[in-house]
């Protein structure tokens, strides 16, 4: 490969990261529950609380894998707490997907530009970067899953022809297989195209590659299965719900057209986000058409890219809109089938044409949406890190150096983890001393601030975005505040809202 070339990945890469990292320094990541739960894992783990379970799935009895917690660990250890620095690293990662992505097309086609073409589609996927600094197990699937078609296709189509080579790509293929499983367990369903692809080129591969393959998945799943031993084999009890669909009630149940319709709506909106998400119609559309023409026509490399981009059809039933994340890993795949499907025109004019309205498409959604957080998964929409340290500075500078104790109403309701892990990190650093908590028990919590029997004589109660959390509860909970406490002041940081707060005795 030419020197240009790797000049050229090298900007490439160094672009990519810059676009996911942009709003970083403003501290605009989504930071909800689930990434303050695993901030507190993950630092247990530095101090010495090995852990075999990862975050659990929504199934219950279902867990994805802990490969996540280990892998966000240094980053909390350099950054001393900060979720940022953790936003770094998990876009630094994603970014590199941009080689892989480059190298797969490289030897798809055998040109270099088509690889340069593919990694540009990547680098400004809005989709990838929305994955890039959100917090969350399944992030990481964007750059595992890629190594499995990687690893996949060096393994049908053998560059090299040393007999030590010949494991090196079912190794590849298991341990991309393994992590995005321990990213997301639903992703198993990978193996489904791999086994395809397998039995149609059965001629050329050996009981010695499959062996390989399976005992290094065994390896790069071997925490899940220990997991499974210890706790008791949960997870049969989880495959046994999802088996049944979930649906308890016939009246209820989802028809075959239900599912049909769910699913083009997935792959729909998935392919609009790394194609043109100005527009899902015509995004969305457009991808699948390239799929089903590859079929028709009996493309190899199109096939083979077109069992990737409709993997998920095997779990549509097992995840609804909520769950987008079912499908990370298959925006990659996007970027490859468009880049191999503009190879093919004969003149330059169409490409660049085409290829300047999806650069200008996928930047304008994400100079739109990636000062928001990752708006593409998060249900609280305005849980973003610089409103929420915005709001504990109101609460210390309303407190004048005074100790005082909050509230919260939160998702998951009584759950004030978030709240106790952004004052320990953020507030008692800066401030030097920390508010206690005088709302619901936080007992069996992993983490908590110190429970008052009720309110101080400054207190405050913090009340999050109302996505996912069920309306009457602000009434009650507000409800609760105004019997014990008089209102003073009250303050919004976008949906978040902090009301300053009294004891009624001390009020006049």
């Amino acid at each position: 490969m030419k020197k240009i070339n790797y000049i050229f990945l090298i900007g490439m890469f160094t672009f990519a990261f810059a676009l996911r990292v942009l709003y970083l320094p403003k501290n605009s990541i989504t930071f909800g529950y689930d990434q303050a739960r695993d901030a507190i894992i993950s630092q247990q783990i530095l101090k010495g609380d090995l852990k075999i379970q990862g975050p659990p799935a929504s199934t219950p009895g279902l867990y994805h894998g802990v490969f996540y917690y280990y892998l966000l660990a240094p980053a909390y250890l350099i950054g001393h707490g900060s979720p940022v620095a953790v936003a770094y690293w998990i876009a630094f990662l994603n970014s590199l997907t941009v080689l892989t992505v480059f190298y797969l097309a490289y030897l798809l086609t055998k040109k270099s530009w088509v690889g340069i073409l593919a990694s540009i589609l990547f680098a400004i996927s809005f989709e990838a970067t929305q994955y890039a600094t959100w917090l969350s197990n399944p992030t990481i699937g964007v750059w595992t899953v890629p190594l499995i078609y990687l690893g996949l296709w060096l393994w049908l189509h053998p560059s090299h022809k040393a007999t030590e080579w010949q494991v090196v790509p079912p190794i590849l293929t298991a341990l991309g297989l393994g992590l995005s499983v321990q990213a997301e367990i639903f992703l198993l369903y990978h193996v489904i195209p791999i086994s395809i692809w397998l039995w149609v080129s059965r001629k050329n591969i050996t009981k010695k590659q499959i062996l390989v393959f399976v005992l290094s998945l065994l390896i790069a799943v071997g925490t899940m299965i220990l997991n499974e031993f210890k706790f008791g084999f949960r997870g049969i009890e989880g495959m046994k719900a999802l088996a049944l669909g979930g649906e308890t009630n016939l009246a209820y149940a989802k028809s075959v057209g239900d599912y049909i319709i769910l699913y083009l709506n997935q792959i729909g909106r998935i392919f609009a986000f790394n194609s043109y998400p100005g527009n899902i119609g015509w995004g969305g559309g457009a991808v699948i058409i390239l799929g089903i023409y590859s079929l028709v026509k009996r493309d190899k490399i199109g096939a083979f890219l077109t069992t990737w981009l409709f993997a998920h059809i095997w779990v549509v039933t097992v995840g609804g809109v909520s769950t987008p994340f079912l499908m990370v890993g298959i925006g990659p795949a996007v970027s490859l089938t468009i880049a191999y499907f503009l190879s093919k025109f004969k003149s330059w004019v169409p490409i660049v044409l085409i290829l300047f309205v999806l650069v200008f498409g996928n930047l304008s959604m994400s100079f739109k949406e990636n000062s928001r957080g990752s708006t593409l998964f998060a249900i609280q929409k305005d849980m973003l890190l610089s409103k929420q340290i915005a709001a504990i500075d109101y609460t210390y500078k309303e407190a004048e150096g005074k100790e005082f104790s909050i509230n919260t109403l939160t998702s998951p309701l009584w759950i004030n983890i978030v709240w106790s892990y952004l004052y320990k990190w953020y507030g008692l650093p800066k401030y030097g001393y920390l508010p206690s908590f005088h709302g619901h028990d936080q007992i069996g919590q992993i983490d908590a601030l110190n429970q008052s029997v009720k309110p101080k004589q400054i207190s405050f109660l913090i009340i999050e975005p109302m996505g996912g959390i069920p309306m009457e509860y602000l009434g009650l909970t507000i409800g609760e505040e105004d019997s014990k406490t008089n209102l003073i002041d009250e303050k919004y940081f976008g949906e978040l809202r902090v009301q300053k707060r009294v004891l009624q005795c001390c009020s006049h």
